[in-house]
């Protein structure tokens, strides 16, 4: 199997360096009414070596206050993998969902 950081960068994920020294992996694959999930984030649990792999996926909504409009985290899921292989395949199983009509046609 090929390195697991060269398959995400062909899933289309950006590779983003924080402050800490962290790396993570970041997916957002279109718009809220096309796909389920807006965001898929990968981690590395473990150094130099990754033990696991840390998936969060999240679906944002905007709601329209009374004043100003607010971006709100709907759905969160997250899902530690200790195989590269199994990582791969939940990402792509992710990445195929989509949202119900309600979801679609809600603001």
């Amino acid at each position: 199997m090929a390195d697991w950081c060269e398959q995400l960068l062909k899933l289309n994920f950006q590779k983003e360096k924080k402050d800490d020294g962290s790396i993570s992996y970041t997916l957002i694959p279109g718009h809220r009414r096309d796909y389920y999930w807006t965001k898929i984030t990968v981690k590395q649990v473990g150094s130099p070596t990754p033990d696991a792999w840390q998936v969060t996926c999240a679906r944002s909504e905007i709601r329209i206050g009374l004043w100003k409009i607010h971006n709100t985290t709907e759905d969160i899921s997250v899902v530690v993998h200790t195989s590269a292989q199994k990582m791969i395949e939940d990402i792509n199983y992710q990445k195929r969902l989509k949202p119900s009509f309600l979801s679609k046609i809600s603001n």
